[in-house]
């Protein structure tokens, strides 16, 4: 075989493969370059995603930019209906008719060239106390600590037919105890296996910390994948912290947040 012909052999077994990882990523990232979307959560909180990233709307002239357009609505997580919202100290919806319609809940809305898949949020007691224990020790914390907050979550955020459990435990704002240290910690186990998702292990000051909580689990960039926003309540300070994660190279990873 001459010098010629083998290089055109890897000349052409090199485009090949340029063109084969082009269909199966390029093509998607192309797509999901042209996904725009406005994620509104609570009054106080909005993200923009656009090719590719996300980003904080926090200047009154760009929200103002953001008025009167049609948005999906949903409180605590169920779909209210597409309305027109308006934001002056808060979110102010409206019908076709400009009509003031009463938002009673927890807001989400969105306006997007997508449709996002938006799925609610059950807790349920914590019966076996386990993972809980384990947790608590990996963070040299005593497994009888008592706790202000503690619950879990069930759902498959990965599509695979399997629901994992998502576990909230946190002893912030202590009404008749004073522990010595402050926590809020939320992981999520799969398979036996323990994944960290918020973690904040402090000297207790009796009102820092952030008592977190799920607020909605969503296909945000519709990719598949849910992601989800986690909130944290501070003391005294009526708007909470705001993350948004994906699950990312076997960790959770925060997208964006509001602080």
């Amino acid at each position: 075989m001459s010098k010629k012909r083998t290089y055109i052999i890897l000349i052409i077994a090199v485009l090949s493969f340029f063109i084969v990882m082009f269909l199966l990523f390029g093509l998607d990232n192309i797509k999901r370059g042209k996904y725009a979307t406005i994620l509104v959560v609570g009054d106080n909180t909005i993200w923009t995603y656009s090719n590719n990233n996300w980003s904080n709307v926090v200047e009154y002239t760009k929200i103002k930019n953001l008025n009167w357009k049609n948005y999906k609505v949903y409180l605590n997580n169920e779909y209210f209906g597409k309305y027109q919202l308006w934001h002056d100290d808060k979110w102010y919806a409206f019908d076709k008719d400009k009509k003031a319609v009463i938002l009673d809940g927890e807001l989400l809305a969105y306006n997007s060239n997508y449709n996002i898949d938006v799925k609610g949020v059950n807790e349920s007691p914590i019966s076996d106390r386990t993972y809980v224990n384990y947790v608590l020790q990996d963070n040299d914390l005593s497994p009888s600590s008592e706790t202000t907050s503690e619950f879990l979550v069930s759902f498959d955020y990965d599509n695979d037919g399997v629901e994992e459990d998502f576990y909230v435990i946190s002893n912030v704002f202590p009404i008749g105890f004073e522990p010595e240290m402050s926590f809020s910690i939320v992981f999520m186990v799969k398979n036996d296996k323990i994944y960290y998702i918020y973690n904040d292990v402090s000297k207790n000051r009796d009102t820092n910390g952030c008592k977190p909580y799920f607020t909605s689990f969503l296909d945000a960039d519709n990719d598949g994948m849910y992601e989800f926003v986690l909130s944290c309540g501070r003391y005294s300070i009526s708007e909470p912290i705001d993350m948004l994660y994906k699950f990312d190279h076997d960790e959770f990873k925060i997208l964006i947040s509001n602080q």
